[in-house]
């Protein structure tokens, strides 16, 4: 896995990994940016989306129900979220997924 970062301040923008013969971009927090593509296209899609997916909505899955939130922090391997749901019932402020996938974590439609 090879770390992409802002040219003009060093900021870290997310991730590239060989994968199925290509290349993966991924978040910050190993979320797929897309499928595999070119090693170019991969790091372009970094660059562009890299921070600014993070920054929309996102759902998380609990108990069998999907529920909006919106992303706090997000680190290697971990993404510390809010929920933003009014069916999401708990008094809590924000919760920690580690290596959040597909499965469990997505952006809104």
């Amino acid at each position: 896995m090879r770390e992409i970062r802002r040219d003009d301040d060093g900021a870290l923008l997310g991730f590239v990994r060989e994968a199925d013969g290509g290349w993966e971009p991924l978040t910050v927090f190993g979320y797929p940016l897309g499928g595999p593509r070119g090693e170019e296209e991969a790091l372009e899609e970094v660059r562009r989306s890299g921070l600014e997916k993070p920054m929309r909505p996102w759902e998380f899955l609990q108990g069998g129900e999907w529920y909006r939130c919106v992303i706090v922090e997000a680190a290697a391997g971990e993404v510390r979220i809010r929920p933003h749901d009014h069916r999401y019932a708990s008094d809590l402020h924000v919760l920690t997924l580690e290596r959040p996938g597909p499965e469990t974590f997505r952006p809104c439609p």
